[in-house]
């Protein structure tokens, strides 16, 4: 049975709206796979036209034209007018309390699209096979026509949205859930489908209805839809090569649709205008004289770089088109989140990094007749591959999977870095058992262990004995140099140019220069600090230190630690129960066998946790256990208290990610503050409840940025920019003027950053090891 931990359920629970690249949990969640739900949280966590010109078209040397055949739907991409049919109306269906719904059909000469969303769906539902759903998880959708005839979906175009699918959202987040089912055409003559789903996405077997079967009708799209402008444009010049930049000159770029350069053409084909922005549409092609040796591919995505009349960059995102590439071309669709530029706009690509494959090259290897496990043979061989040498130094015999296979692994280094090289036995091998752990083909590439030295393995069943013939091949990082560069002059618009954003007080240049500093603490900062650090256990081991790192001690075991405002207690979630810790006489007080992450009110009377679906107040003693009602969401995220000691500030996932919201314990009056699109829904108040500091997603960027805001989401200001590697929720100085980062370095240690978020001012706390989980005075 596949186990998920929270964190991946939160992973999910953000999937459509939030990048994938940041790992809020990299530490202790791969040592608490296969822990109960409550065990795992215990150890701590982790975005009016005006007519052109004629003189536009002059200047431009492009042609505009709006297409007649093809229109473009946001949400569901191209669609051929002349044949398209829609949804009569949308269909539901509710069974056990959750509500199935066909929300929108659209269907051409070409393929069929079907959208759907669920509603009612719940966590415990989810994890009742497991964390994060059993196995099988979903199951296959099936189109049924009249007579019987079921199609299956198309590989590769079920991803949701086609670009966003703003119109159609879900309420109660993960794991309900908005689903995009691209089909192959249906007859002109067929207007009544049923969409059957035994298993409901995001669920497990018998967790939740299943055999569902929705049938709807289908009509000839009205003349009323509405579709988004395509802007087609026609090349005004091919096989243009892009001349060189000349140092210290400056030339504005012309504009051109088509930019060709060693061997690689880039194209701007269409741009799309929705309300709130544009999609560029293009394509990369390239021929086989791009590759020296004649074989090769592009090895990293090619993402052009937008940029206005100003040279300012404009952030973009990838629009999932239902495009496949072709042989020696692919396809780029990319959005902007605005449509005021000062243009011309040009897309830009500095460099094509590729690889070549060169020609195999065959060598021998005699193991003798009775070769050994942990045997190695020095082996000081050359091989030269696109004039690079890579050096074979030496071949080990090892045992895996309890000695049921072996491994003859490869030792080799080159000059150059990225180059990798992979290991066949020409010998046919007998097929491996895949039950068997680490099963896999008979070679494999290694996993690098710095930048030039790298492995290959050929697998065995048996020992190989004597010799044996091997084909080796490599590849080579080759890196085409531009540059590339097509442009566009977008539409005239009333809106006004936004003034570009105050750039991060952390970024990432700033954040690569800090471990060669070791500033001293500014004059009066101190305090104590609660730290949490892998020590190899299930749980973390808690060190109270003060600010600097110097006499520090060790606690106990547990996580989601806090400090109480006077520093003299300590709040943890230990294995079994939560506790509350008086530091100075060593008393332990149980707050609670359920739940984690236990935040003390300001005056030490009560406490505050969650269970991830229920958020309860406790008095410190371990009395009064009440429940705060939360309605009908299903995660709750805990966060602070406010200075009266009466209002808590917890986060709630919806929809559209997490909401922040208050609530009174004297009047119940509950308030929402503001939402953010955060993984997990992390935050922290400042001391004097002006502050709130949490994470979340910025246009363009492949992780969360960190801000800083009133309570109200007011005076928003962004301290930490998204390149910089974070590790979950900040820290706030006892008298709110600095915060503290955890941020995480390649190998995953932990490196805390103090950021003055008024002032700017950064500088590291080398000297403190682990992850800063609070700071009182």
């Amino acid at each position: 049975m596949s186990v998920r931990t929270y964190f991946q359920v939160l992973d999910d629970t953000a999937a459509d709206i939030i990048s994938d690249k940041l790992d809020l949990m990299p530490r202790i969640s791969a040592r608490l796979e296969r822990k109960s739900l409550m065990t795992t949280m215990r150890a701590r966590p982790v975005v009016t036209v005006i007519v052109v010109l004629l003189a536009l078209l002059i200047l431009t040397t492009v042609v505009y034209a709006l297409g007649r055949l093809t229109g473009y739907i946001p949400g569901v991409g191209f669609v051929q007018k002349d044949s398209l049919r829609v949804l009569v109306e949308p269909v539901s269906q509710t069974r056990d309390g959750i509500t199935v719904s066909i929300e929108q059909v659209v269907a051409d000469s070409e393929r069929t699209i079907v959208i759907y969303k669920t509603e009612g769906l719940s966590l415990q539902a989810a994890n009742s096979e497991g964390e994060g759903g059993g196995n099988p998880f979903g199951s296959v959708q099936q189109l049924r026509l009249p007579d019987g005839t079921t199609f299956q979906e198309l590989a590769g175009d079920n991803n949701t949205p086609e670009p966003i699918l703003n119109n159609i959202k879900t309420e109660g987040g993960w794991p309900n859930y908005v689903r995009r089912l691209v089909y192959p055409p249906i007859s002109s003559d067929v207007n009544e489908l049923t969409l059957l789903i035994p298993v409901l996405q995001n669920m497990p077997v018998g967790a939740a209805a299943e055999n569902w079967s929705l049938t709807f009708q289908l009509k000839p799209a009205p003349a009323d839809v509405t579709y988004a402008p395509i802007i087609e444009i026609t090349p005004a010049s091919q096989n243009v090569t892009t001349p060189s930049p000349v140092a210290g000159e400056i030339n504005p770029p012309a504009l051109l649709n088509t930019a060709t350069s060693n061997g690689f053409t880039l194209q701007l084909d269409n741009v799309i205008e929705l309300q709130d922005g544009y999609i560029f549409t293009g394509n990369l092609s390239w021929n086989d004289s791009v590759f020296p040796t004649g074989n090769g591919m592009i090895s990293e995505a090619v993402i052009p770089v937008l940029k206005d009349a100003n040279g300012q960059v404009i952030p973009v995102e990838q629009v999932p088109l239902d495009w496949a590439s072709q042989e020696h071309k692919t396809l780029w669709s990319f959005r902007t989140n605005r449509k005021a530029f000062m243009g011309p706009l040009t897309l830009s690509i500095p460099s094509i990094k590729t690889t070549l494959n060169p020609p195999a090259v065959d060598f021998d290897i005699d193991l003798g007749s009775n070769p050994q496990v942990g045997q190695i043979w020095e082996r000081n061989q050359d091989f030269v591959f696109a004039g690079q040498t890579i050096h074979l130094s030496s071949v080990q015999l090892n045992g895996n999977c309890g000695v049921q296979m072996y491994d003859l692994t490869f030792t080799f280094t080159s000059g150059l870095a990225g180059i990798y090289a992979y290991v066949n036995d020409l010998a046919p091998q007998t097929p491996f058992d895949y039950s068997c752990e680490g099963g896999g083909a008979a070679w494999e590439n290694g996993n690098p262990v710095d930048s030039k030295t790298f492995y290959a393995a050929a697998r065995y069943r048996n020992i190989p004995t004597g010799l044996h013939q091997y084909s080796m091949m490599a590849s080579i990082p080759h890196e085409v140099n531009g540059p590339w560069q097509v442009t566009w002059t977008p539409l005239l618009t009333s809106e006004s140019t936004p003034t570009p954003a105050a750039g991060a007080c952390l970024t990432l240049d700033t954040w690569n220069q800090l471990s060669a500093r070791n500033d001293p603490l500014p004059s009066g900062l101190g305090g104590k600090i609660v730290t949490t650090i892998d020590e190899g256990g299930n749980l973390p081991a808690i060190y109270v230190s003060n600010l600097d790192g110097t006499n520090s001690s060790k606690i106990d075991i547990g996580s989601w630690t806090s400090l109480s405002m006077d520093g003299t207690r300590l709040a943890y979630s230990g294995t079994d129960a939560n506790y509350v810790l008086n530091l100075s006489s060593g008393e332990k007080t149980t707050v609670g066998i359920d739940g984690y992450h236990v935040v003390l009110s300001p005056d030490n009377t009560r406490a505050m946790y969650t269970t991830t679906f229920g958020l309860y107040v406790v008095n410190a003693d371990g009395t009064g256990l009440q429940k705060i009602d939360t309605g009908s969401t299903q995660v709750i995220s805990v966060v602070g208290w406010l200075p009266d000691n009466q209002t808590i500030v917890y986060a709630a996932m919806g929809g559209e990610g997490f909401t922040f919201i208050t609530h009174n314990l004297q009047s119940g009056e509950a308030r929402e503050l503001f939402s953010f699109q955060n993984k997990a829904g992390f935050g922290t108040i400042s001391s004097d409840g002006q502050w709130i500091t949490f994470a979340d997603r910025i246009f363009g960027a492949t992780g969360w940025g960190i801000f800083i805001s009133r309570l109200d989401g007011s005076e928003r200001r962004l301290i930490v920019e998204p390149e910089v590697p974070t590790n979950y929720a900040s820290v706030w100085s006892p008298d709110g003027q600095w915060l503290i980062i955890n941020t995480l370095d390649a190998n995953g240690k932990e490196i805390p950053v103090l950021v003055n978020p008024f002032a700017c001012q950064i500088m590291p706390l080398n000297n403190v090891n682990g992850t800063i989980e609070d700071w009182s005075p």
